[in-house]
């Protein structure tokens, strides 16, 4: 049950230009509904099989930079709504980590994703939410286009 004092929006932060569309879209919804903001970032472990000093080395440096960019994201934010985001970096496959940290965060009430700008991929995090997941998803999913304006999300949200 989601706790309704305190609504959460959780975005994905990607390397995405589309990602920016989800992050303005939920931070002014949060606004709006005197919520929170948390930032997810994940790191895939995948990208870390090499011998064991190199993978741990890579490892440190992947969620350095993954902090980087969220802390940057987080002080546009505040300087844009006021809001202070929580920060989140996890280690993992996204669409795996995502559904454990909203199972494990109760008060997170909405996923805002960013729909991919190239015809027919939506990027994967969409197609698998919206795909074989959508019917047994834990929260409501809202999808941002990522041709958006900024003025146009600040309409809509």
């Amino acid at each position: 049950m989601v706790n309704m004092r305190i609504r959460k929006f959780l975005v994905v932060v990607d390397d995405t230009t589309e990602c920016l569309r989800a992050v303005n879209y939920a931070s002014q919804r949060a606004v709006r509904a005197n919520g929170k903001l948390t930032l997810l970032r994940v790191v895939d472990p995948s990208d870390f099989h090499h011998w064991l000093g190199v993978g741990k080395l890579m490892k440190k440096e992947a969620e350095a930079e993954a902090n980087m960019v969220l802390e940057k994201l987080s002080l546009l934010v505040n300087q844009e709504t006021g809001l202070i985001p929580e920060i989140i970096v996890r280690h993992g496959q996204a669409d795996n980590e995502i559904i454990s940290l909203i199972k494990e965060d109760k008060t997170i009430s909405l996923l805002v994703l960013a729909a991919g700008t190239e015809l027919n991929n939506p990027g994967p995090l969409v197609s698998s939410f919206t795909g074989t997941k959508s019917g047994s998803f834990p929260i409501p999913i809202t999808i941002v286009p990522g041709h958006l304006s900024e003025k146009t999300i600040l309409e809509l949200s």
